[in-house]
This record gives structure tokens, sequence and C-alpha cells, in this order.
């Protein structure tokens, strides 16, 4: 199959515009992979502010047993004793 000559300068012509239309493309991704980078970068600031500022949880201090219940708790103590040794 032979190719007339404007046939291959046509062809020629499409296949550089492809070629310049990748070179665009290829920059076009490359501009956006870095913007990309920026902003990931600056999520990452801002949730580490974020994260620095969230008020931290405060454990909540039980109340102490009242004497009362100390006594109970000694009383199931011994009778607990007392059952393993039975």
């Amino acid at each position: 199959m032979s190719f007339s000559q404007t046939q291959l300068t046509t062809l020629l012509h499409a296949v550089e515009r492809l070629l310049e239309a990748h070179a665009g493309l290829r920059g076009e991704l490359h501009e956006a992979n870095a913007r990309l980078e920026k902003v990931q970068t600056k999520l990452q600031e801002v949730e580490m502010v974020r994260e620095t500022n969230l008020p931290q949880p405060q454990p909540t201090p039980e109340p102490a047993m009242s004497a009362e219940e100390l006594d109970a708790l000694v009383e199931e103590i011994d009778e607990c004793i007392t059952l393993l040794k039975a």
C-alpha cells in the first residue's frame, strides 16, 4: 500500500498536532499535580492546627467511695475469702 506525498504530509501534520496536544496536556497535568500537592500540604496544616485547638477531654473525677461503701466492700471480700477457704 503506497501513500501519496499529500497523504504523508497530512499524516505528518496530524501527528505533530497530536504530539503538541500531548505535550500541552502533560504540562497541564504537571501544573495540576503541583496545585494538588500545595492543597494537600495546606489541608494537613489546617488539620494539625485544628487538632491542637480542640479542647482536650478532661477525665471526670470519680467520686471517692464512702466509708459505708468501703465497709460493704471489705465484708464482700471477706466473704469471698471465706468461701475460697472452704
